[in-house]
């Protein structure tokens, strides 16, 4: 059993394992790359979201909480617009809302199981770190942000480590894209 990998090896793993199974689930290219990671005080976190989130901006968001060893949460947010032609694309043109927000939800559960896939490869987890249920919601992408900073500090998480991803999905009618937020309580 080797040593751990370094931070940039880490993130690499992350996309490549996202990468992967995203492509394969959709049939179709798609890049979620790391642009940002860096520790942060949870109460600085809003501002630090800001740089990477129209915070005035309606959103589709998924949300997933990430439980075991690891423990955290995963933020996708994508315009609402993109949000529905990704679904109807998964979907095979289907406009069901509710059918729709379930499709949208696995994105986000495959993506966070994969994303802790390869984060536990590269610092050699031993125990567990895995996906809650997700969810899906509506909202300016700061008041979603402002509420899961809310939820952090309630938690008595003072250091978060935040990583922004980049999302772009090739579709027939054009790329979608989106961020993932994912926040990592130290």
């Amino acid at each position: 059993m080797g040593s751990p990998c370094t931070f940039a090896e880490v993130l690499h793993l992350a996309q490549t394992e996202c990468e992967t199974a995203l492509s394969e689930f959709l049939g179709t290219k798609v890049c979620f790359a790391p642009e940002e990671c860096a520790e942060h005080q949870a109460d600085e976190l809003l501002t630090v979201v800001g740089q990477f989130a129209q915070m005035e901006e309606v959103s589709r968001a998924i949300i997933v909480g990430v439980y075991g060893d690891l423990q955290g949460y995963l933020v996708m947010l994508l315009p609402p617009e993109d949000a529905e032609r990704l679904a109807a694309y998964m979907l095979d043109g289907e406009t069901n809302p509710e059918i729709q927000e379930s499709a949208l939800a696995e994105i986000g559960n495959l993506t966070t199981a994969r994303l802790l896939m390869g984060i536990s490869k590269g610092i050699k987890l031993n125990g567990e770190a895995l996906p809650t249920p997700p969810t899906t919601q509506v909202d300016f992408s700061g008041a979603l942000l402002q509420s899961l900073t809310a939820l952090l500090l309630s938690q008595g998480q003072m250091r978060v480590m935040h990583s922004v991803w980049r999302l772009k999905v090739e579709l027939p009618e054009g790329e979608t894209s989106g961020t993932a937020h994912f926040f990592l309580p130290l």
